[in-house]
């Protein structure tokens, strides 16, 4: 057991060497970081326009419009384009470790790539009105006074791409808020992750991919015309929705799903599809001349 739990440490950090000398990983961040200066930066334009400062804890705010979800699901989906994560040395790496421990490496990877890429997505929020940043524990006045009066901005002429919904702020905490969305935003981007993974594994590249592009369409339908045609419940049905709060309730209310059943589901399904994987990557031939270059 030492021995599988070395080799799989092993492969996991094999995994992490690679971003160093991948440009996917370098375009995803730009992407992101751009993005969040392009949406959030407002948000300290405005606090300068009413003397105030922000506090940090906008990102639980940040998949309330209907075409941010998608938006954050693709940047998932292309943090784990290439999944099963096969190149030229994998083989060797096998024959080093084993089956077993490499794909387990694999999967340790994605749980510790999703949870860095959620704190650096919450990192990117803030940087984006880090020159109006306060450090408080508080929702405080920038954040309270846009969910109250969302059409403040407009009256000073900023124009916000991201609302501040005041259902939030009145049920948690700003620092509880923030803790739970991060806790769902992993979990999302795990599960997001491990789809990718094992369908790319069992029916081949891009398959998951697809799904997963399907999943992300899927969470803007059912907050725009889904919602008309089907109601409220289509959110049950919609993985990608869960990472927002606004898409949850506290209890089993019937009407949305809870973050109880988000949670379990997620949990749930990552597990089955990481069992899925190891399954079939067991029973598969490995070609010493698999991989690309």
């Amino acid at each position: 057991m030492t021995h599988i739990a070395k080799n799989t440490l092993l492969c996991t950090s094999v995994s992490f060497r690679k971003w160093a000398v991948d440009t996917k990983l370098l375009v995803l961040a730009v992407l992101i970081l751009t993005f969040s200066l392009s949406n959030y930066v407002d948000i300290g334009t405005y606090a300068r326009a009413v003397g105030a400062r922000v506090s940090p804890w906008l990102f639980p705010h940040i998949l309330n419009a209907a075409i941010f979800v998608p938006l954050y699901g693709c940047f998932a989906i292309l943090l784990f384009s290439d999944a099963p994560f096969i190149d030229r040395h994998m083989p060797f790496l096998i024959i080093r470790t084993g089956r077993l421990p490499w794909i387990l490496g694999q999967m340790l990877y994605i749980v510790l790539a999703s949870i860095l890429y959620s704190i650096f997505q919450y990192a990117c929020t803030i940087v984006a009105y880090l020159h109006r940043l306060e450090l408080t524990t508080d929702w405080g006045k920038v954040l309270r006074t846009l969910a109250s009066n969302p059409m403040s901005p407009y009256d000073k002429g900023i124009q916000l791409t991201v609302g501040v919904d005041n259902s939030i702020i009145a049920s948690y905490s700003a620092v509880g808020a923030t803790l739970l969305s991060l806790g769902l935003f992993t979990l999302m981007t795990v599960f997001l992750g491990m789809l990718i993974f094992c369908l790319n594994l069992i029916a081949g590249k891009m398959t998951g991919i697809l799904v997963a592009g399907v999943l992300a369409f899927v969470s803007y339908f059912s907050l725009g015309i889904g919602q008309f045609l089907l109601g409220p419940r289509i959110l049950f049905f919609s993985p990608l929705n869960w990472g927002s709060l606004l898409c949850l309730t506290r209890t089993a209310s019937g009407s949305l799903p809870s973050i109880a059943y988000a949670v379990t589901f997620y949990i749930a399904g990552s597990l089955l599809m990481a069992g899925l994987s190891v399954w079939a990557f067991l029973r598969r031939d490995v070609d010493i001349g698999e991989g690309v270059e």
